[in-house]
């Protein structure tokens, strides 16, 4: 994915050349660079096992500064803070001016919220909740040279490959739902594919998985290091997405020693995933219906254009989780309950080994995961698939074991 510089980023660099360069701890431990076990089939990598299905009891979502970077934290891959010129550069541009940097990350609290809380369910290093900072500071209708769209920076022949719908009237990579559903899908490939190297995985989201793999056989070396710039033959841009990522988990995970104030105490109001009836033509009905502002559902929203929904195109939407959106959230379900007894538009049928859904026009694995609340692995390792797996529209796919 092409990295953004927007305006927001340019600031902060500007800001930071004025500040003292960040001074090397000698207690930090060099990155390591121990060889990536690349998996023997690199054209079809095997999923990770299937988590433990997921507890009875729904969880609070998320909704404080606080939560955001400790369940954050939590997923960071030791070690957190590494040593090195690279690494050092980036801790300054970032939060060269602390009182910026935190009111910045203040202001992205709900999207990162729910990146975190969709990283958690693909069991996913924390680590890749930062990627939209690094490609665009969280801006859903980001547009940055060249044509990459959305807060995860796609370019459309990247977007399409990876499902998202992109047509007049609608461009899926400015929507976060559909967006973070593709990115984290397609990080999960790049797991089973560097068998869990977060950094190995980081630069196949920048660079293309190909390439690395090209790296590590023109080289003869399998070390992964964005500051030792290893494996030798990528991009400087390439090494750096590791050194950014780094960088910033540093700043979360050890601010103090940054002279940063994390926004802890921050409450927010979390945001929820609602899957938008058919009669609902525009974000402005969606609006009324789920009693948020209009404004800023639409800001949330920008793949539809001037705020239409458009003919066939996903309507699962971000809206602050109000209670009317809760209620939302609560009669798709209800929906799904009883399209599962038939009827000639149900997707989904309980047959008795469990439900089963019919694929449709336009679905992914990631998307039919979320819509039933199951793990993306459960459903690749039920049915016999990978991240490079096609679906096609009347496939049946096991949705319980």
């Amino acid at each position: 994915m092409t990295t953004l510089r927007p305006a927001l980023a340019l600031a902060l660099l500007l800001l930071a050349a004025c500040q003292p360069a960040v001074r090397p701890d000698p207690t930090e431990p060099e990155e390591p660079a121990t060889p990536v076990r690349v998996a023997p089939d690199a054209a079809a990598p095997a999923p990770r096992a299937a988590p433990a299905p997921p507890a009875a009891v729904v969880p609070d979502p998320i909704d404080t500064g606080a939560e955001v970077f400790d369940r954050m934290r939590a997923r960071f891959s030791a070690p957190i803070c590494v040593k090195g010129e690279h690494n050092r550069l980036w801790r300054k541009r970032y939060a060269g001016h602390p009182a910026s940097f935190a009111r910045h990350l203040e202001q992205i609290l709900p999207l990162m919220g729910y990146v975190v809380e969709e990283v958690e369910r693909r069991d996913l290093p924390g680590e890749f909740a930062l990627v939209p900072i690094v490609e665009s500071w969280y801006r859903p209708a980001a547009i940055g040279p060249g044509g990459p769209a959305g807060m995860w920076q796609m370019i459309a022949s990247t977007a399409r490959n990876h499902g998202i719908r992109i047509q007049p009237g609608y461009d899926g990579r400015l929507s976060p739902v559909e967006s973070t559903d593709a990115a984290l899908s397609y990080l999960e490939t790049l797991d089973g594919l560097f068998d869990g190297e977060w950094r190995a995985m980081a630069m196949g989201y920048n660079a293309g998985e190909y390439r690395i793999l090209r790296a590590f056989r023109s080289s003869g070396d399998e070390r992964v290091s964005g500051e030792r710039r290893l494996p030798r033959g990528l991009s400087n841009t390439t090494y750096d997405y590791v050194s950014k990522l780094h960088a910033l988990a540093c700043l979360i995970d050890k601010p103090e020693r940054h002279g940063l104030v994390l926004p802890r105490e921050a409450r927010f109001i979390p945001l929820a995933r609602v899957a938008l009836p058919a009669g609902v033509a525009s974000l402005d009905q969606a609006a009324v219906r789920l009693g948020v502002d209009a404004s800023a559902l639409r800001a949330l929203n920008p793949a539809y254009r001037q705020g239409r929904m458009v003919a066939g195109v996903p309507r699962d939407v971000l809206a602050p989780a109000t209670a009317l959106a809760r209620l939302a959230q609560a009669g798709a379900v209800g929906n799904d309950a009883e399209a599962s007894t038939g009827g000639p538009d149900a997707a989904v049928a309980v047959e008795s080994s469990g439900r089963v859904h019919e694929v449709q026009r336009g679905d992914t694995l990631s998307r039919i995961a979320a819509r039933y609340g199951v793990p993306l692995r459960e459903l690749f390792a039920l049915n016999g698939l990978t991240g490079r797996s096609i679906l096609r529209p009347g496939q049946r796919i096991r949705i319980d074991p």
